[in-house]
């Protein structure tokens, strides 16, 4: 199976770090790998949450390091080995991402965090797409709105009920929410019994506040502060197209080899959703799924 996100990201990442003492621009970046550059920078910062051309200027900030700890080395050639133009400019940079001069660090080198080579091995293949766990979050409390569906567990894997109750609110029922907080972002909750018998509460929703209007027959829905495990799926395809097929490997690796490790302290097992459509397209999509670990 053709992992074309995957080779995209291996293939952007060996093309910048070959090339940093170079002249870099967005376009020669996205010619090299053969997408357009909207695209590009879509899968880029949903797999790094960096901006790419940041991704660039960070990194040769970082390779800099070592030249600052040679004498030899004046910043005036190191901002033009690593293309800052001029002295001020790598300054600038310097000091928005260490918080100190390069002068001040060279004179007093300290322990600083880098932004290291990515590594897009650290990703799993999912169907189609890609997964990885993003990071540990700390989610306020919030409302959503939308029809609770009891879904059958089996039924759902043969005909991705769940998937299609999705769609069918995304663009029908939600229109009806007046004032949503973000109409473009699509939150689906799942509330699993206890103890399991077979059966989950579906909720497709949208994120509603005071200022909402809600029709009287959907169910409005308190999401209480929690912190959650964050897992990002990206599929080279519609949102609408992601299915229990495809989110199977996530599932197997937060159930498998995430959740063993986690000390949960809940009154009851869910996890959600959340699709922005606003970052989608017709060949891309991307999913964050929350699994809460505690109540904060």
């Amino acid at each position: 199976m053709d992992h074309r996100l995957y080779e995209i990201l291996v293939q952007t990442t060996e093309f910048i770090e070959d090339h940093l003492l170079e002249e870099l621009s967005l376009d020669r970046i996205a010619d090299r790998v053969n997408v357009s550059k909207f695209h590009l920078l879509r899968i880029w910062k949903g797999a790094t949450s960096t901006g790419l051309m940041e991704y660039v200027r960070r990194r040769r900030i970082a390779l800099s390091l070592g030249d600052l700890l040679r004498e030899s080395s004046t910043l005036e050639f190191i901002s033009y080995k690593y293309s800052f133009g001029c002295e001020r400019t790598y300054t600038r940079v310097f000091k928005e991402e260490y918080g100190m001069s390069p002068a001040k660090w060279r004179r007093n080198p300290s322990p600083v965090r880098i932004l290291d080579r990515f590594n897009a091995d650290f990703m799993q293949r999912a169907g189609e797409g890609l997964m990885f766990f993003r990071s540990i979050t700390v989610m306020p409390a919030f409302t959503i709105a939308g029809r609770e569906h009891r879904v059958d567990a089996e039924e759902n894997r043969k005909r991705f009920t769940a998937n299609r109750l999705g769609v069918e609110f995304f663009y029908n029922e939600r229109l009806r929410i007046l004032n949503p907080v973000n109409k473009d972002v699509y939150i689906g909750y799942t509330a699993v019994p206890v103890p399991f018998e077979g059966h989950t509460f579906y909720q497709p929703s949208v994120q509603v506040d005071k200022a909402s209007i809600v029709p009287p027959e959907l169910n409005v829905k308190r999401i209480k502060t929690h912190k959650y495990g964050v897992f990002t799926y990206m599929g080279p395809h519609r949102p609408e197209d992601i299915t229990a097929d495809s989110l199977q490997t996530i599932w197997q690796h937060v159930s498998g080899t995430w959740m063993p490790t986690v000390r949960f302290e809940l009154e009851r097992p869910f996890h959600f959703e959340r699709i922005n459509y606003a970052r989608c397209s017709r060949h891309y999509c991307e999913c964050d799924l929350y699994y809460p670990i505690a109540e904060v």
